[in-house]
């Protein structure tokens, strides 16, 4: 995860740029956001730790029109690397007509099986 992280980085910052918008494949960054967060875990036996969080919705077009949502976070800075892990979801989202859409998620984690889901989306 921690290789796949600069490219998600990098890709979630360019997508949007000229260079790939004169391709054949066209690409538009609707949002992208990189936060950096500092947790402050109360309790006994809790220590302080860091997330970055990139988030990133997409429209592109390939022969029709899609939307993909990547979301992702990871934690770190915690002693001995207890608590370094990640999370992230990746959404592929094809409208359908009247605020319906067809979307399927694939969601990963370190502190979780994969799952794969399947759906209907209506946004309003």
């Amino acid at each position: 995860m921690k290789r796949l992280l600069p490219a998600l980085v990098i890709l979630s910052l360019s997508a949007g740029s000229p260079a790939l918008a004169d391709s054949s494949l066209q690409a538009a960054g609707l949002v992208r956001t990189i936060s950096l967060y500092e947790n402050y875990l109360q309790g006994p036996d809790r220590f302080d730790t860091q997330t970055l969080s990139v988030y990133a919705l997409y429209s592109f077009r390939a022969g029709t029109e899609f939307l993909t949502e990547l979301t992702m976070d990871l934690n770190g800075d915690a002693p001995d690397d207890m608590y370094t892990d990640y999370y992230m979801e990746l959404q592929l989202i094809k409208p359908v007509g009247k605020g319906f859409s067809l979307r399927i998620k694939d969601v990963q984690g370190t502190y979780m099986e994969r799952i794969v889901r399947f759906g209907v989306g209506y946004d309003f």
